[in-house]
């Protein structure tokens, strides 16, 4: 399928661009069909394993919140009253059927094997916690920006290729002057 947008000077006819952008049909007889093209997802790797120190439970129960990561961001997220809102532990708790007291264990185990990171946030008018989850293990994009990179850049720098942690570092130093 192909968008046509042609931008015309409605009383001379002149022309003066146009721009076309190419869809992927909703169904292909070689591929199949396209399904929810432009809904959020979580992608994990089948060459990354999960921390050793992970059970079958922790996983079962981290794949559980991969499906609350917010679009492109890989924060635990929902849409509240005024736009997007990070997951508090208890919200987290409640989605996982677990206590409170079992929640923070949980996130807490999670935190110190770099399966989820912590962020603070401080405003004039705000406080609050944001908690996302490392993209080797749950990916909610197929780009990696400079500030989940910085979250967790010991793990990924891991996996990464060499030119990418320089390209990294450069965006760094850039970001610093």
């Amino acid at each position: 399928m192909i968008k046509k947008t042609v931008i015309v000077n409605e009383k001379t006819g002149e022309k003066y661009g146009e721009t076309i952008k190419q869809f992927a049909p909703t169904f292909d007889e070689e591929k199949g069909y396209l399904f929810w093209p432009r809904k959020s997802f979580s992608k994990s790797f089948h060459d990354v394993d999960f921390p050793g120190e992970m059970n079958d439970l922790e996983i079962g129960r981290m794949a559980r919140l991969a499906k609350r990561i917010w679009s492109n961001t890989n924060m635990l997220g929902y849409r509240g009253n005024g736009g997007v809102k990070p997951l508090t532990i208890e919200m987290m708790g409640d989605i996982l059927n677990m206590k409170p007291r079992q929640a923070y264990r949980f996130i807490e185990k999670m935190i110190r094997l770099g399966v989820i990171g912590l962020v603070k946030i401080e405003t004039e008018k705000r406080k609050e916690t944001q908690y996302y989850v490392n993209p080797i293990y749950f990916c909610s994009n197929n780009r990696i920006p400079l500030s989940l990179y910085l979250l967790f850049r010991e793990q990924l720098d891991r996996v990464f290729p060499e030119w990418v942690k320089n390209e990294y570092g450069l965006q760094m130093a850039v970001k610093q002057k």
